[in-house]
């Protein structure tokens, strides 16, 4: 990528330091507060996975009869996403416009976790499209990442009314598709967006802070957290800190590379 691109983006997001004095200072700086990405994630981490092997509603897994790995495996995504829309499991089916089951390379390294679709999602049923889509795309670009390179979705398929954020039972029922789908695309990394798709995956009520700066993984793939580019939108002085955590996560994939 050019560092004309990089220029604009920073520009943007309000970094105002020429790119290569800038992309050293921070690289630098994420290089201190993380000791070594390889040599991090190399030591224990926090099992979430231990915590989160199965979704809380039981009562889901009756009523949506998804064998996870096996429906990933038999019927690929485009199966399992016909089966997701036939599901009854929460009240949010009788209220969404369309189910937003996920999008991009589905054998990618690098997977995105939302929290629940915004309204353009819920119109388009794709993932990450209107003017978060496009803040989503010029981050990825700034670390060198197209959207065809990664897989994207949510932790919750269907949009909860006026925004709302998803609940434990909504998170629940849409949990025996969101592992099916890792079963089928065998990321090596997660990147969660935002504290409450993070809390309730990981079984957690650590503060967003907290989840950003800490070690976690999710069924055994290593999670990195960071902020939604919705809430970016909204709180733009944040957007120099989702510059160092682009960064961080752009050091955690040249390790696994």
């Amino acid at each position: 990528m050019s560092d004309d691109f990089q220029q604009a983006y920073l520009k943007e997001i309000g970094v105002q330091t020429p790119i290569s004095s800038f992309v050293t200072e921070e690289k630098e700086a994420t290089r201190e507060a993380i000791p070594s990405e390889a040599s991090t994630y190399a030591k224990p981490i926090i099992e979430a996975a231990s915590e989160v092997a199965e979704p809380v509603m039981q009562a889901s897994h009756a009523e949506v009869d998804v064998p996870p790995t096996q429906t990933a495996a038999a019927d690929g995504l485009a199966g399992l996403k016909i089966k997701a829309e036939a599901c009854k499991a929460c009240e949010l089916v009788e209220s969404r416009n369309q189910l937003v089951f996920g999008d991009g390379n589905e054998h990618a390294d690098l997977l995105f976790i939302a929290e629940a679709p915004g309204r353009d999602e819920d119109l388009a049923g794709k993932p990450f499209v209107g003017v978060t889509g496009v803040l989503f795309e010029r981050m990825l670009a700034a670390i060198g990442i197209s959207r065809d390179d990664v897989y994207m979705m949510h932790g919750v398929k269907c949009r909860p009314q006026h925004n709302r954020d998803p609940k434990p039972d909504e998170f629940a029922a849409c949990e025996p598709f969101l592992t099916a789908q890792l079963a089928h695309v065998q990321p090596q990394v997660i990147c969660m967006l935002g504290r409450v798709v993070a809390q309730s995956l990981l079984k957690t009520d650590a503060s967003l802070t907290e989840l950003r700066q800490g070690r976690f993984s999710y069924r055994g793939i290593p999670v990195l957290v960071i902020d939604h580019p919705s809430y970016l939108i909204r709180a733009q002085q944040n957007k120099r800190r989702a510059w160092q955590d682009l960064l961080r996560l752009q050091s955690f994939l040249q390790t696994i590379h």
